[in-house]
């Protein structure tokens, strides 16, 4: 899967986060807010789909 440019919505900026190096928990948006359970949306789409999930926050090089 080919990464989106920053300025897309938040849910496909977590479906691309497991490959950028982003763990669930280090989602970027505030608890209780739509752009959260959009992301988070995203990113159990992207587990769901293959990408590898990430543990830990951030991996140490992200995208490799």
């Amino acid at each position: 899967m080919q990464s989106p440019p920053d300025n897309l919505d938040a849910h496909a900026l977590g479906r691309a986060a497991p490959e950028k190096g982003l763990a669930r928990e280090a989602c970027p948006y505030a608890e209780g807010t739509e752009a959260r359970e959009r992301w988070l949306s995203g990113y159990d789409e992207a587990v769901a789909a293959g990408a590898e999930p990430v543990t830990g926050g951030l991996k140490r090089e992200p995208g490799r």
